[in-house]
């Protein structure tokens, strides 16, 4: 089940005679997010929001003062409506419930982590998740700094890993695939020795695995600090 609660898809509105039509900012709000769902960050524009809602090209502006306002809206709405799971007592089964929650509800909105990383975005409505994951990293036995330095750590690993599989899903050739999977053995024999595993590591989505090893590999650094 989606860690997103479900919405409809809204139509889109007439503009036959008569009065103009009228929005609501949920309409403007939730025809956003199917846009951009649907056809990406590219695709969304003021004027076009107004066309798929039926209205003039200046009405959205009633409701939000730019693109850039609309994006983390619509960001936080998104992350207002997350679900998580039953935690865990320990720090790290903890953390990976969290993480993968929100990775696989940004997996969803493939949109989401490009508007995260190219604006430096943060949705006050995942402040709860980001303060239990701080706190497991504090009851591990990480001091403030660390906490805070772990935590960049994982989500520079999540908002990486999940831009990796949205360009891994878009059609054309790899040149990485090519290039790791057939190097020269006498140039490159240590990339020729590991080229089957490059090969069988393309297609499966081993996010929680790779995150696990880095929590371990976290928490076994704060017990030698």
């Amino acid at each position: 089940m989606s860690a997103w609660s479900s919405r409809e898809r809204s139509p889109k509105r007439s503009s036959g005679r008569g009065r103009p039509p009228t929005i609501d900012r949920e309409a403007v709000l939730e025809t956003a997010i199917q846009l951009l769902d649907a056809e990406g960050v590219e695709a969304l524009t003021m004027r076009r929001l107004a066309s798929e809602l039926g209205v003039s090209a200046m009405a959205p502006y009633r409701h939000v003062g730019s693109k850039d306002e609309l994006l983390m809206v619509v960001v936080d709405r998104l992350a207002a409506r997350l679900v998580y799971p039953s935690r865990p007592g320990d720090p790290k089964g903890a953390m990976l419930v969290l993480w993968s929650t929100i990775y696989d509800s940004l997996a969803e909105h493939s949109w989401v982590p490009e508007v995260l990383a190219r604006r430096r975005m943060m949705a006050p409505s995942v402040l709860g998740a980001v303060e239990e994951i701080h706190a497991a990293l504090a009851d591990a036995g990480l001091s403030i700094e660390a906490t805070v330095r772990a935590y960049r750590l994982m989500w520079n690993f999540t908002l990486g890993s999940l831009l990796v599989r949205a360009g891994a899903s878009s059609e054309g050739p790899s040149q990485q695939r090519d290039l790791r999977g057939a190097p020269d053995p006498e140039r490159y024999p240590t990339l020729a020795a590991a080229a089957a595993a490059w090969t069988a590591a393309h297609d499966p989505d081993t996010y929680r695995e790779d995150l696990g090893a880095l929590i371990d590999a976290l928490l076994a650094d704060a017990c030698h600090s």
